[in-house]
């Protein structure tokens, strides 16, 4: 493990971490993986601007799984604490060697076609809990099916799902629990002329 640079009163490891964001991530992938069995299906995660390069190779196998981060947009009521959905993208790539399979697939196991595949994604994710997030649910927004891309194989199937979280914010108490010097209020005063030694008053009441 790297050292860190600063101080532990600066940020807390949680937080460094992702604390929510890290969280749904890997409880999404968790969920895509038991949808999608890694013996079967290839994962892969894709940086924010994958190239058509990257994709190429996520083509390669005849059955792929990508995932991707979106955006974290507040509520309409989010006040001082920020909460708001976060959502992801996964994208589900199958290919055949006849076109007109790529729809309804064949009758071979795990000769799925990209409906099949939709699916699988769909029941597997709409309406779970989020593994690790308390209170937290999958919510699928839609699958669309993009065409006309030049990246992709004329015997390729793509389907691209969006996946929300609602209601996510940073874990309670994260920040007052882990930021003792942040909570923490160094004065001075007189009294009848005469300056006192400085105080530390505890803000946060565990003293």
């Amino acid at each position: 493990m790297v050292e860190r640079q600063f101080s532990p009163d600066q940020y807390p490891d949680a937080l460094l971490r992702g604390d929510v964001l890290a969280t749904a991530f890997r409880g999404l992938q968790a969920q895509l993986k038991a949808a999608f069995p890694d013996a079967v299906f290839a994962h892969h995660v894709l940086p924010p601007s994958p190239t058509p390069q990257l994709w190429k190779r996520v083509q390669e196998k005849q059955l792929s799984v990508a995932l991707s981060m979106g955006s974290w947009m507040p509520d309409s009521k989010s006040g001082k604490v920020f909460r708001g959905s976060l959502t992801f993208y996964v994208f589900l790539l199958v290919s055949h060697g006849h076109m007109d399979q790529l729809y309804l697939g064949t009758s071979d196991r795990w000769g799925v076609g990209i409906t099949g595949m939709s699916a699988m994604a769909v029941a597997m994710l709409n309406r779970q809990p989020v593994p690790g997030l308390d209170g937290g649910t999958f919510q699928v927004m839609g699958v669309k099916y993009p065409a006309g891309i030049d990246w992709l194989d004329e015997r390729t199937a793509l389907a691209e799902i969006a996946v929300q979280i609602d209601g996510v914010s940073l874990s309670e108490g994260l920040l007052t629990h882990d930021l003792p010097e942040f909570l923490r209020l160094a004065e001075t005063w007189t009294v009848n002329g005469s300056e006192q030694p400085e105080a530390t008053l505890n803000i946060r009441g565990d003293a």
